[in-house]
């Protein structure tokens, strides 16, 4: 492995009871780990309770939070979940040191298992009632025990890519629990929708209750804007006199 290049500057070590999880929010598809992460953030009042300052990305993105500058990557904890946030997408280039000071993470805080929630896009995803959610995991022991919870179908075949595919590996190479909730979103539109259905599967799976009616207030007034504006779409096309474009 190559040298991992960032720093962690910590600003209050968690107390009892410990972490017991360590959930991963990282914008992807949909924004849905993202949009999760600050909903369980914001909704449980979490505690900031770290900065991260990687070298290739810190010196040019800045957050600025309540007139206060912040490094973009933090983590959160509250009761027995840490929370680790990023506000930026991750370049592929520093996707690795980011899988590695994830689990590097979850290994001094010994949590039992890391959560990873992301998005898989659909073309039919604005027409779905329902979402589909599955879940993958590092190792087989955490497969038999989230068997027997009934949480969702086991993702069988596929692939996954982005940010939380080297988690997913460097946790399985580390020996750590790792389980990955899937859900059906849109690929480029914030879809709060999925994020609220992966959250619930993340309550069942570690007791950590929180309502996600907020997130599906937020759901159904996007999906209206989307549909205004598909409709709008459809009237000024259909309104044209003719082509616009010729092969």
């Amino acid at each position: 492995m190559s040298e991992v290049s960032y720093e962690t500057v910590m600003l209050e070590e968690p107390t009892l009871p410990k972490p017991r999880y360590l959930f991963v929010g990282l914008p992807d598809a949909g924004l849905v780990g993202q949009i999760a992460a600050e909903y369980l953030i914001r909704e449980t009042r979490m505690a900031e309770v770290a900065h991260f300052y990687l070298q290739k990305l810190s010196p040019t993105i800045v957050q600025v939070s309540g007139g206060l500058a912040k490094p973009p990557i933090r983590l959160y904890y509250s009761q027995n979940m840490l929370v680790f946030n990023s506000w930026v997408a991750i370049p592929p280039a520093l996707a690795t040191d980011v899988a590695e000071l994830v689990c590097s993470l979850a290994t001094k805080f010994d949590v039992y298992a890391l959560i990873s929630v992301t998005g898989i896009p659909v073309p039919n995803r604005l027409d779905l009632e329902r979402l589909g959610v599955y879940w993958i995991t590092s190792n087989e022991e955490l497969a038999k025990e989230t068997e027997k919870m009934s949480l969702a179908p086991r993702f069988d075949e596929g692939y996954i890519a982005g940010p939380y595919a080297p988690i997913l590996l460097e946790s399985k190479r580390r020996g750590l629990r790792n389980l990955v909730v899937t859900v059906e979103s849109f690929l480029d539109l914030p879809d709060p929708e999925a994020s609220a259905a992966a959250i619930e599967v993340v309550s069942k799976f570690t007791g950590f209750s929180v309502s996600t009616d907020n997130l599906l207030k937020e759901a159904e007034a996007i999906r209206a804007r989307i549909r205004g504006l598909m409709e709008e779409t459809k009237k000024n096309i259909s309104g044209r006199a003719g082509p616009t474009t010729y092969a």
